[in-house]
């Protein structure tokens, strides 16, 4: 299958610069658009609590401060929330009395773990009759509706026909203490599928791999460091994106004999999760869905930098990588200046390489390497002018030469490297050149010696030190999305440099009535300017077998809603309605902005709504959000509120 780009270049049209800002609209809570509804005393909900000392990276601690505690449900008026007592409650709008009818479908059994830090609980609905349901640690719960008959039936039932464990599990062995684990688990997706005759649960999970601090010298130390002879400089997080498959045993009304399916645990099937591929990155993805059962949409800031299909055969430590493609370079590109990676066929000294720069022009020869006779270029013209003095080249390693162009006009974007297009489009990840040079420190000689180039070098810049500090998040690294095979985890597609930065994603959807080969993903909410710009992922079937040619479509615009977002400093939730009616913005307490669609393209404003939910004795602070049809229900402590968009 030929690589794609993923295009998420905003469509002009549907850009609107004659808009003037949102104006408030009052709710009517006369007609009843707003009502609450309490939790039982012992039913309220409090996430779990990691010791103080807990080691966590800085995206671990956001991505705790932003959880959301109520999930999506089986059918499109349900939703899931569990309480502190472990209870999995599944909750149905009955509008005509507006108080919701709950159910406790399963409590989770206490297996604690002595690896894995206490993450928060989750419950993934993957089918109608199918919940995942997720302890926090390392177990995860497969729910089965028993009465799948009566699918409105009042009295429900719902039983464990099966667990699994992720990660190290629960081991028996390992550090107990609370400040000895480092270890958090977190579910990024799930859907059931069927692979050949077996229904299978394919499944996402991350978690961060535990690095050792590095030893800098006192030279290359940051001003505000000791001053010592060694300093302790701390790497950045690397995560594990790990996909898993379980092969779940069919579920018929008449449940296998011989096993307890009781709702608190005892003698629950043991199923078996494999590991099918690893990736890995230094954040959490903020995006992952299927496309289909073997193809994904991955979206993660800074992207991809090392996955499991790049491994060599162990056996031989001299063993070079392959080239990532076939194509001659990798390139990306500033306002500024233009980066230019080749990655050399073998090892050559500095001595060996002729590099000349002119405004126009370049010119690259090697001598006495023949292998690497396919990368020279004789006066070869650039797309655009470059300021020849100030443009340098180095030579990592032996394997990677790396070409730094200064332009001469910044801020026009250059759409090839060279006058005369080659094809080789600008690199999709910018953690690709990292990633480069990781896997060639990797397998290159430790006694070869390469000398230094006579020409001044200019060093890339990588920060080693931010580790996730929320000084540095200014300068973070945009989200990349990739569409991965499932079977292996190699891109097909991904998206281009200088693409639109992450704002929100929208509502998760009840699962849908849709061949399992061929399923329509949520849209994202992208920022591009002030605006707020929403892209869908579309699929259409593709050459081969089980895979899909998949394209970004603009499909519509949230205007000033990435500039109203950034003035948010208590938001605490962020999303859009799938069919992108209305945003919503939930600050920590109190508060929820509503933002509707503008009525056509060249409206000069649109409806907003500010609706304060109080603080009802001091249950304040929101914890949860979903849209369920049209009513937006927020999940606080010891109380569900309501909210009727459509009255909004």
């Amino acid at each position: 299958m030929a690589y794609q780009v993923l295009d998420l270049r905003p469509d002009p049209a549907m850009l609107n610069p004659q808009f003037d800002g949102y104006k408030l609209r009052l709710v009517d809570e006369q007609r009843g658009a707003v009502w609450s509804h309490p939790l039982a005393n012992l039913s309220f909900v409090e996430p779990q609590q990691i010791a103080s000392n807990a080691l966590l990276a800085y995206e671990e601690v956001y991505s705790r401060i932003h959880y959301n505690h109520l999930f999506v449900g089986p059918r499109n008026n349900t939703f899931i929330y569990i309480d502190s007592e472990r209870r999995v409650c599944l909750a149905e709008i009955q509008r005509e009395d507006d108080a919701p009818r709950i159910t406790n479908i399963f409590d989770i059994p206490t297996r604690p773990s002595t690896y894995a830090l206490p993450g928060y609980y989750g419950a993934y609905a993957i089918s109608e009759t199918m919940i995942l349901v997720f302890d926090g640690a390392a177990s995860v719960y497969v729910l089965q509706r028993a009465d799948t008959e009566g699918s409105d039936s009042v009295d429900e039932q719902w039983v464990a026909s099966g667990m699994f464990e992720i990660g190290m599990g629960s081991v028996a062995a390992g550090p107990v203490a609370d400040n000895e684990r480092q270890t958090m688990y977190y579910i990024l997706g799930a859907q059931l599928t069927k692979v050949e005759k077996n229904v299978v649960i394919q499944i996402q999970v991350c978690y961060r791999l535990n690095k050792e601090t590095g030893d800098v010298s006192k030279d290359s130390a940051k001003p505000n460091q000791p001053h010592s002879s060694l300093v302790q400089q701390r790497l950045p997080p690397v995560f594990c994106i790990e996909a898993l498959q379980v092969t779940i045993p069919q579920f018929s009304a008449e449940l296998p004999g011989g096993v307890d399916y009781s709702a608190h645990g005892s003698g629950i099937l043991g199923l078996n999760a494999t590991t099918v591929h690893t990736l890995h990155s230094h954040a959490i993805p903020v995006y992952c869905e299927f496309i289909s059962n073997n193809q994904y949409v991955l979206g993660v800031r800074g992207g991809i930098v090392l996955d499991d299909t790049e491994l060599v055969d162990q056996a031989s430590d001299k063993a070079i990588p392959p080239n990532m493609n076939s194509n001659p370079y990798y390139w990306t590109q500033t306002a500024t200046d233009v980066t230019v990676c080749i990655e050399l066929p073998v090892a050559v000294e500095a001595n060996q390489i002729f590099c000349e720069q002119t405004r126009s022009s370049l010119s690259l020869q090697f001598t006495n390497s023949a292998e690497c006779e396919n990368y020279t270029y004789n006066g070869k013209q650039y797309c655009n002018y470059i300021v020849a003095g100030e443009s340098v080249w180095t030579l990592e390693n032996g394997r990677l030469l790396t070409l730094y162009l200064q332009k001469e006009h910044e801020g026009m974007r250059w759409t090839s490297v060279f006058a005369d297009d080659d094809g080789v489009l600008e690199t999709m990840d910018p953690n690709e050149f990292a990633a480069i040079r990781e896997r060639l420190e990797k397998y290159t000689s430790s006694d070869l010696e390469v000398e230094t180039p006579s020409a001044p070098l200019m060093q890339p810049y990588i920060d080693q030190d931010s580790g996730g500090d929320p000084e540095q998040l200014d300068a973070e690294d945009p989200v990349v999305f990739s569409v991965r095979s499932w079977s292996a985890g190699q891109a097909d597609a991904s998206s281009v440099a200088g693409a639109p930065d992450w704002l929100c994603p929208a509502f998760p959807q009840a699962p849908q009535h849709q061949p399992a080969h061929m399923q329509q993903p949520p849209p994202v909410c992208l920022k591009f300017d002030v605006d707020g710009v929403v892209f869908g992922f579309e699929a259409s079937e593709g050459s081969l077998p089980m895979h899909a040619n998949v394209s970004a479509r603009h499909t519509g615009t949230f205007s000033a809603l990435s500039y109203i977002q950034a003035g948010k400093r208590e938001k605490r939730f962020a999303f859009i309605a799938s069919d992108m009616t209305v945003c919503v913005l939930a600050e920590t307490q109190r508060r929820v902005y509503i933002y509707h669609q503008v009525k056509h393209v060249n409206a000069s404003s649109a409806a907003q709504n500010l609706v304060d939910l109080g603080d009802s004795g001091g249950d304040a602070e929101l914890v949860g959000m979903q849209l369920v049809g049209e009513t937006l229900v927020v999940l606080r402590k010891h109380s569900l509120c309501f909210i009727d968009l459509s009255l909004c």
